[in-house]
């Protein structure tokens, strides 16, 4: 098939096209294979095009990785708005984590650099990456009002236990199912919130 030179129909519907088809791509095949080649000639546009939407695979990367971000940030305001007790509001929190990256692979990879989805941009430089932070901070402040060392030292040891748990059980995906994955990381983290009084 020949890839043509065209004017996108809208500059945000190409644009959304262009990161549907990345995402697309890295769930078949990984994000290794994903080029702005490949994603061109998928979309049947010409490279050109599609550099002038991303100067490179790594602000593409970096937008899906915000795109994440934010989606995390919407849940977890939700979750903060929706339940009044502070275990509950965290613990919850934990498991939109989960079902985020379940449920989203490819975009959860890029968030955290994970399976060849590699940023050269540094995750703690993305300002929704920092947004998303604060809340599980507030959640954390809460039921823990302490100095705010303490808050991110806590918020650190939740994110160690969160996405380590959530990373073993993506490697681990083919040796122990997700369904018993998620058992362990959801008992896990109403052990870890209930400790933290």
């Amino acid at each position: 098939m020949e890839t043509i030179e065209r004017k996108p129909r809208s500059r945000e519907q190409a644009r959304s096209g262009i990161i549907k088809t990345a995402k697309a791509i890295a769930r078949q095949e990984g994000w290794q294979a994903v080029s702005i080649r490949k994603i061109a000639d998928a979309i049947e546009y010409s490279a050109p095009i599609v550099y002038e939407y991303f100067d490179s695979k790594d602000i593409l990367l970096d937008e899906i990785r915000n795109e994440g971000f934010r989606h995390l940030y919407q849940e977890y305001e939700r979750i903060l708005k929706l339940y009044r007790d502070p275990e509950k509001r965290l613990y919850e929190i934990s498991l939109v984590q989960w079902q985020f990256a379940r449920h989203q692979p490819e975009i959860y990879q890029v968030m955290y650099n994970m399976d060849g989805a590699f940023c050269t941009i540094p995750v703690y430089q993305s300002e929704t990456m920092q947004e998303v932070s604060r809340l599980v901070r507030e959640a954390i402040f809460s039921f823990i009002p302490k100095a705010e060392e303490s808050i991110k030292r806590l918020h650190f040891q939740w994110l160690a236990v969160s996405h380590g748990t959530i990373m073993l059980a993506m490697m681990l995906k083919d040796e122990r199912p997700l369904d018993q994955s998620e058992q362990i990381y959801q008992e896990t983290m109403r052990r870890f919130v209930r400790e933290l009084r």
